[in-house]
């Protein structure tokens, strides 16, 4: 059984708290989620500018902190496609999380020329808590 590591944390970036030691299996996920991870540290390495839109009934900074909080929680992640966002080359990837709070579901577009992370969009539902969603463009800026 592989581990997963802490590849950052933030308060207004919820989909991208990650929590070390909560164990998965070896299995074709473990690449995807090698890609998403190194693109949250690539992202967290140079502090981009985040334009971050928010709906639903919960906070999913919060909801996502309460998933992923107690270590027992699965985290898949699925190469989706390729395509182009704002005239960039970028990959995507879908991002799950499940636990016994709740669930959340994301895509996260990854460049295919740098390698960080260009934008995200979760999903997260709390049973009777309510859902939320949240997307995050990601702004670096280019010297």
């Amino acid at each position: 059984m592989g581990r997963f590591r802490t590849v950052g944390r933030s308060a207004s970036v919820g989909f991208l708290l990650l929590t070390a030691g909560v164990t998965r299996s070896a299995s074709p996920s473990d690449a995807a989620c090698d890609a998403v991870h190194a693109a949250y540290n690539k992202m967290f390495r140079t502090s981009p500018k985040m334009i971050t839109r928010n709906s639903g009934a919960v906070n999913v900074t919060k909801a996502i902190a309460e998933i992923t909080g107690s270590g027992s929680y699965r985290e898949t992640c699925t190469f989706l496609r390729d395509e182009t966002l704002d005239g960039r080359p970028a990959s995507v990837y879908g991002e799950d999380f499940r636990s016994r709070v709740g669930n959340a579901d994301g895509k996260v577009w990854i460049s295919k020329t740098t390698g960080a992370t260009l934008r995200q969009e979760v999903d997260v539902d709390l049973g009777s808590k309510g859902k939320g969603h949240q997307s995050i463009r990601f702004e670096y800026v280019t010297k």
